[in-house]
């Protein structure tokens, strides 16, 4: 089998980095003053840090825990770069296997726009997907993917947030013995604000049509419960309904907490 894991994925790391580090003279974000709600948009045009830690109740009655780190830079209102890293400790192989999974940066042009009068923000991005990790122990998916992006951020009230969302995955590079993945991702969240807990709650409706097996539909629904405990740090909390209740693939259920940083 090839495995691309890389000896020294610490470039890359650094990369992200380097890429991500606010400059002393940056200009605050457009949408900074909506907060913790904000950063959970992919629409929005903030500045933040997330780490977070998931446990998943896989199926064929594996597990896996995740760190992750996640963010965006705003470099100007109109174009942010998203970045992600994640680690595994998994037992997808029937050992448990710990190491870096996938690293994936996300430039997105944004654009406010008003459609039917109500104020919006439009979405154009492109996902690189790295994977890290190793096919055979479980820690990684075995493929480098490329993911365009499009969707709109509708924002109805000064309290809600609705995304509408679509996104295509394809990989340019696999594994020995990995299928190709060819999957549109149609994606839908909702997103409110509580000033009552100086916080926000969302719901996550994630779709995944697969080409590659008959276009076999999966989905999944992501929870989040958060508030901001100071102008810049907040901490929530994350519930993952799969196919414990819907018919999903991935997962049966999971659970996560957070903790994020707005700058």
């Amino acid at each position: 089998m090839i495995c691309r894991f890389p000896t020294r994925p610490w470039p890359l790391i650094l990369l992200v980095l380097l890429l991500t580090a606010r400059s002393a003279s940056a200009d605050a974000p457009e949408d900074a003053d909506d907060g913790g709600a904000a950063a959970s948009d992919p629409t929005a045009a903030v500045n933040f840090q997330d780490l977070k830690l998931r446990y998943f109740d896989l199926n064929r009655g594996n597990e896996e825990i995740t760190l992750e780190a996640e963010g965006a830079h705003v470099f100007v209102p109109e174009f942010k770069l998203v970045h992600k890293l994640v680690g595994t400790h998994t037992n997808r192989s029937g050992d448990w296997e710990t190491g870096p999974r996938e690293l994936s940066l996300k430039p997105t042009y944004l654009q406010p726009v008003a459609p039917f009068g109500v104020r919006a923000k439009f979405a154009l991005g492109l996902e690189w997907i790295k994977d890290l990790g190793r096919t055979r122990k479980g820690t990684g998916t075995g493929t480098d993917q490329i993911a365009p992006l499009i969707g709109v951020g509708w924002l109805p009230t000064k309290n809600d947030f609705v995304v509408t969302l679509f996104q295509y995955f394809h990989s340019y590079e696999e594994d020995e013995g990995v299928q190709k993945v060819r999957q549109s991702g149609p994606r839908l969240i909702y997103i409110r604000k509580i000033p009552l807990i100086n916080g926000w709650g969302k719901a996550d409706w994630k779709n995944i049509i697969d080409h590659e097996e008959d276009n076999d539909v999966t989905m999944t629904l992501e929870l989040q419960l958060g508030t901001m405990v100071t102008d810049g740090i907040g901490i929530y909390g994350e519930a993952f309904v799969g196919d414990s209740v819907v018919d999903a693939e991935p997962y049966d259920l999971g659970i996560g907490v957070g903790l994020r940083f707005l700058y």
